[in-house]
């Protein structure tokens, strides 16, 4: 498969499994996942994880992980400054081609709604 454009095999990627396993052999957070996340920088010489910071259903955030079986997500919806990131481990899923189309409008939207009030709020500051 391409991803981030580069080629890859994906029986050089974890499993979703194997995935899981890790981050419930430790507290399920962001710095348990970075084991997998050195482990693929090493294979691939790229990042490979992805941080999806805005809501996802109810949850804060995501993570979005390439695994064997295709493209896992897992939410979040704490952080704390020593562990980053802790995942719900019960809210895993794999992702689909209408789930992602969600989320890349829902970024979409997010980023211009960001953009216009950063725009506004330097007009505002530059008139000061």
């Amino acid at each position: 498969m391409i991803y981030n454009g580069m080629e890859i095999d994906p029986a050089h990627l974890f499993s979703r499994q194997e995935v899981l396993y890790i981050l419930k052999s430790g507290g399920g957070t962001d710095r348990d996942l970075s084991v997998i996340r050195e482990k693929y920088d090493e294979k691939f010489d790229k990042e490979m994880i992805c941080r999806y910071p805005i809501m996802v259903g109810i949850s804060l955030g995501a993570v979005l992980i390439p695994v064997q079986e295709g493209f896992l997500c897992i939410t979040y919806d704490t952080m704390t400054p020593e562990e980053y990131e802790k995942y719900d481990l019960n809210n895993d899923f794999l992702l689909t081609a209408d789930a992602v189309a969600t989320m890349i409008r829902d970024w979409k939207q997010y980023t211009k709604n960001l953009l216009g009030a950063m725009e506004s709020i330097q007009q505002i500051l530059s008139k000061e």
